[in-house]
């Protein structure tokens, strides 16, 4: 096996384990949030969220590249009044991938959360009501009722967010260009590269389906524990 092809597959799995997972977490988060404030507000905090995910990724590429400029960036300049030594974020193996990761959450973290809160807005009131005279707490509520109901819109966005981080290329070609190294050329970046860089379109070919069959896989994988579990039933 191709040892860049190796470096580039553990670059991915990295990637995707570094983002969806925290998008994931930090969007209900801040959905659980959202949803206890008072609807007089609510439409300007949804509006406001929406923004960093309605950018395209070259532009949000541009706005963390000046970020995390090391001489001019905004992250360094708070880092120096810390007293802190400067970090150059998207030229060091170490902090590269991490860089790109925490553009792709801030980016990608309020679509999840919209989904998250949409899906909390059409939940039954008529459990909570139930467990309100039953006397379950906020924890009981949230663990046996919101969590249990919320899955399939849960599923859904995490599935709609897997299949497009395996995608990812504008903002890795726009912060590192895959570098330094292989230390961010995930997947479908190093498929760019064979296949635009040095010509090998048979293998960017090979590497395109493989993506497919990885993200369909996936899929499959996700709709069968919905199926397995009566998510269709129960959301529909």
């Amino acid at each position: 096996m191709d040892p860049y092809f190796r470096t580039a597959l553990k670059v991915t799995f990295l990637y995707l384990a570094g983002t969806v997972p925290v998008q994931f977490a930090l969007g209900l988060a801040v959905a659980l949030i959202l949803y206890r404030i008072t609807r007089k507000i609510i439409g300007f905090l949804r509006t406001s969220l929406v923004f960093p995910s309605i950018m395209t990724p070259i532009v949000v590429g541009i706005i963390w590249r000046l970020m995390y400029n090391p001489d001019m960036g905004m992250l360094n300049y708070f880092l120096k009044l810390l007293g802190l030594p400067p970090v150059n974020w998207t030229g060091s193996p170490l902090s590269a991938l991490p860089s790109v990761m925490m553009a792709d959450i801030w980016e990608w973290t309020p679509f999840m959360a919209l989904i998250l809160l949409a899906g909390l807005q059409a939940l039954p009131k008529e459990p909570y009501e139930a467990a309100i005279v039953d006397g379950a707490s906020a924890g009981q509520v949230l663990r046996y009722i919101t969590l249990p109901l919320l899955s399939p819109v849960m599923i859904v966005a995490i599935l709609i967010r897997l299949m497009d981080s395996f995608k990812t290329f504008d903002l890795i070609f726009v912060l590192t260009g895959g570098g330094p190294g292989m230390s961010t050329e995930i997947l479908n970046y190093y498929t760019y590269r064979y296949g635009f860089k040095f010509f090998h379109m048979g293998y960017a070919s090979a590497l395109s389906w493989l993506l497919v069959v990885t993200v369909t896989v996936i899929a499959l994988i996700l709709i069968k524990t919905m199926r397995s579990r009566g998510i269709y039933a129960a959301g529909g």
